[in-house]
């Protein structure tokens, strides 16, 4: 009889000592939503917070999945 080790099992010892990372899933809608609200900020708020309009134009235009 052999002794069978499942990969689970092993990734589980593993995982535990690393920091826990968002998934690239949960990173992907975390854009979409940041990008959400900054295409609804209205001018006013985006000169109070400095947001030139070319550079946000840019930003809600990438796809989301890039950085």
């Amino acid at each position: 009889m052999s002794i069978i080790t499942f990969p689970s099992a092993a990734t589980s010892v593993r995982s535990a000592n690393r920091p826990a990372r968002p998934s690239l899933l949960g990173l992907w809608r975390q854009r979409i939503r940041t990008r959400r609200s900054l295409a609804a900020l209205h001018p006013d708020q985006l000169r109070e917070a400095g947001i030139e309009p070319w550079r946000l134009r840019h930003e809600i235009r990438k796809p989301f999945w890039r950085g």
